[in-house]
């Protein structure tokens, strides 16, 4: 308040132009965030320029920015044109338009005061975009999860393309593929709902390895077959008839067992958590299978966890951890088999059946593994199989349990609790030196405001102003927010104690800090934080005592208000709108409400009279006869900062200060006797009338008023008849 100073470079605003790749191709583009926070969400499935206006995304120029400016999508078909703002940014020299991947050009504003810009995340899809040729099977590629809110794929066809494509894949012509196996287990998987969200680069392994991520996530081979040659795919599931299995025993094909090994429970984990990947939110999260009966013989939780990235919902990771947890606790067997050339028609995953009287074993299914075929000489086959309990669920008996955790909210709230006051001559002297202090316009006047946090999590706000009733309003920096409390009670003209109730930040209070009660400054002189005992100092700097009304606010404004440093003129009505902040970012202006204050040039003012006595006492409730006032001087200059309340003797008065008083009809308002420039601290007025009047002194000082008048209303009556 008072002399603006030069304003400070506090940080600065980072733009950037950036030019980036996607993907080689997506169907749609569904979120742009950074850092955890949304800063758009839709669904672009074109080449078009996103609007991004999220500048306090970040907690705007008060914390570290945000994001706005122009995102342009560019999806990177045959018929792309140049992007005109990209090749300005690259020097106008021979730019390519860019085409055959998915990509983007921002340009605007990133971060603030920090100048290291958040990590961000594309939320984006494929599914029919990018193909090498036409859609495989289009009617089972998409799998939507979760309402549509999840748009998955189908795991066939991205093993599909693992193997056809011949610009990201292995580039194996479609004819060397076994549809009818790859058709049946899509369908199947598109049933089951079973769709992945996952993307494959080539830093993270080659395409082998992904192919076979994707079948442990499924539970399927994915290989050549050996009877005809063609590349297959297998679900491992528990979709057949046993008695359609084939069966190998000592009569029909089985030469010999040659292994036959049980899995201990004693290894097998009592916990098994799968990670999976949250397609909403981005999180990595965990489904749980407990085994209460493993637990038991370990005496005690044993755990492993099984990593499926592209799983991306807790239903599907619930269904997957069910069924890797039943294979893990089956004491599963695993046998060593060897056949003769009956056995040739056996494959990779494939089920049969085994019978062996002599060893005990009435008949098992199991899978086939690794398979070793014999030599001209001996035609034996050796199969590695494994007792089968591979099948997924239908539908999870394991629900993936929610964290309990509700993130608070964060979103800035309009401040309910708030005023605005024109700055009195005290917060000024405790602000301007003396010498610049005695150069101020008594006309001058400044704006400031106080408010309680709408929510525990706003940090403080900002008070934007403008003079009048239309242009822009004014950022005009942050500020604190004030305490405050109610009064219990009403609170006489002459009281000091009260109780507060609804305290909101009063363990901020301090001693012998100023508080504004309505509009009565008081000076804080004791104050019980359990009990809400406060002793106030009464009539304090420009104001008087006045009677409260039970609920009266009191704000605790000394050090904890806003303030316009801009000097306005007296007459000048101002608007304000005070803008909460938070760690996400600012409210908007449109939901903040707007205050209005006429501007009198109270800093100007002379200072009321004090300790007023009408016929000799403090506020008596009738007087005979004439009416005898009678005051203290108060002297704005000398007291300077000090709160100084209305029971202290005289101090000045200020220079050219004189006293006006006069007596009203409490009903009419009609003047029945005043006085003017009254140099010393008495005047006696006179009437005849009887009955309710109202006693009134103010200050003058070259023809300007004391903000507020020592007023009180008794009863009169005239003296009896001699």
């Amino acid at each position: 308040m008072g002399a603006k100073p030069k304003a400070q470079t506090v940080g600065f605003r980072y733009s950037f132009d950036i030019h980036g790749g996607i993907a080689k191709a997506i169907d749609g583009l569904l979120a742009i965030r950074a850092s955890g926070k949304t800063a758009w969400s839709g669904n672009a499935t074109s080449s078009q320029t996103i609007h991004i206006n999220e500048p306090n995304l970040f907690g705007g120029d008060k914390g570290e920015g945000g994001i706005q400016g122009q995102f342009d999508l560019m999806m990177g078909d045959e018929s792309q044109a140049l992007n005109t703002r990209l090749a300005t940014a690259l020097g106008n020299n021979l730019v390519p338009n860019f085409r055959g991947f998915a990509g983007f050009f921002y340009s605007g504003l990133v971060t603030s005061i920090n100048p290291y810009p958040k990590p961000w995340e594309l939320l984006r899809y494929r599914r029919m975009n990018g193909w090498d040729g036409s859609v495989w099977y289009p009617e089972t590629c998409a799998i939507d999860l979760l309402d549509g809110q999840v748009r998955a794929m189908n795991p066939a066809h991205i093993l599909y393309e693992v193997y056809t494509n011949r610009e990201n894949g292995l580039g194996v012509d479609r004819s060397m593929l076994d549809d009818n196996a790859f058709r049946a287990a899509a369908l199947t998987l598109y049933n089951e709902g079973f769709g992945l969200c996952i993307s494959w680069k080539r830093s993270a392994g080659s395409l082998a390895d992904f192919r076979d991520q994707i079948c442990d996530h499924i539970g399927a081979y994915c290989g050549p077959d050996r009877n005809t040659g063609l590349i297959t795919l297998k679900l491992i599931r528990d979709d057949y008839n046993v008695e359609d299995l084939p069966l190998f025993d000592e009569d029909s094909g089985l030469l010999s067992i040659e292994e036959d090994e049980t899995s201990s429970t004693l290894i097998a984990p009592s916990q098994l958590y799968v990670e999976y990947t949250d397609a909403v939110s981005g999180e990595t999260r965990r489904a749980r299978a407990v085994n209460q009966a493993l637990a038991q013989l370990h005496g005690g939780p044993s755990a492993e966890t099984v990593n499926y990235p592209g799983i991306p919902t807790a239903d599907l990771a619930a269904r997957v951890v069910q069924r890797d947890m039943r294979v893990r606790a089956s004491n599963l067997r695993k046998y060593k088999v060897r056949l003769d050339r009956r056995g040739a028609g056996i494959g990779a995953a494939d089920p049969f059946r085994i019978r062996s009287l002599k060893r005990g074993i009435n008949e098992v299914v199991v899978r086939a593994g690794r398979i070793e075929d014999g030599t001209v000489g001996a035609g034996a086959i050796t199969i590695t199989a494994l007792q089968d309990v591979f099948g997924l669920p239908a539908t999870p008996f394991i629900k993936v349990p929610p964290s309990g955790y509700v993130p608070p909210d964060r979103t800035p709230q309009p401040i309910a609790l708030r005023r605005l006051m024109e700055v009195p001559y005290r917060e000024l002297a405790g602000l301007i030196d003396p010498a610049n202090l005695a150069l101020v316009d008594v006309s001058a006047a400044w704006l400031s405001s106080v408010a309680a946090k709408p929510s525990g999590l706003s940090l403080s706000y900002n008070l934007t102003t403008r003079p009048g009733s239309s242009g822009a309003f004014v950022d005009r920096d942050s500020a604190d927010w004030c305490p405050t409390a109610q009064l219990v009670s009403a609170l006489s003209i002459n009281a000091t104690t009260a109780t507060l109730t609804g305290g909101i930040d009063i363990e901020r209070v301090t001693l012998g800090q100023a508080a504004l009660l309505n509009d009565e400054i008081v000076r804080v002189d004791a104050i019980d934080l359990v009990s809400g005992a406060i002793t106030l100092g009464r009539g304090c700097a420009d104001t008087v005592p006045v009677q409260h009304a039970a609920g009266a606010r009191i704000w605790f404004y000394d050090g904890f208000e806003g303030a316009d440093e801009t000097e306005y003129s007296s007459g000048v009505t101002m608007q304000a709108r005070l803008l909460t902040n938070t760690s996400i970012g600012q409210l908007d202006p449109s939901l903040a409400g707007t205050d209005s204050l006429a501007l009198i040039g109270r800093q100007g003012r002379p200072y009321p009279p004090a300790q007023l006595t009408i016929g000799g006492s403090s506020w008596p409730s009738s007087i005979e006869g004439d009416v005898v006032l009678a005051w203290a001087h108060r002297d704005r200059l000398g007291q300077a900062d000090q709160l100084i309340d209305t029971t202290l003797g005289s101090i000045g008065p200020e220079a050219g200060t004189t006293y006006s008083c006069r007596l009203l009809r409490a009903d009419t308002s009609a003047v029945l006797d005043s006085e003017t420039g009254i140099s010393g601290t008495t005047a006696t007025l006179t009437t005849t009338y009887e009955g309710q009047i109202i006693a009134e002194v103010w200050s003058v000082r070259g023809g300007v008023e004391s903000w507020q008048r020592q007023r009180w209303q008794f009863n009169h009556t005239n003296p009896p008849p001699p």
